[in-house]
């Protein structure tokens, strides 16, 4: 279940990055909350890519 929330989560931001980097007026401060958040969540992936399986 982590697993299908993390990607979702992923998949939001980058939607949301997407809208950000194409709008002129963009908020930087978000912007770089959401750039922020996604290297965080697929930091998270790739942890839990590496971990074995119990």
């Amino acid at each position: 279940m982590q697993d299908y929330v993390n990607h979702e989560n992923i998949r939001r931001y980058e939607k949301l990055i997407a809208i950000s980097e194409g709008d002129p007026s963009r908020d930087e401060g978000r912007h770089q909350t959401l750039l922020r958040l996604l290297a965080e969540e697929r930091a998270k992936d790739v942890r839990r890519d590496d971990s074995p399986n119990t």
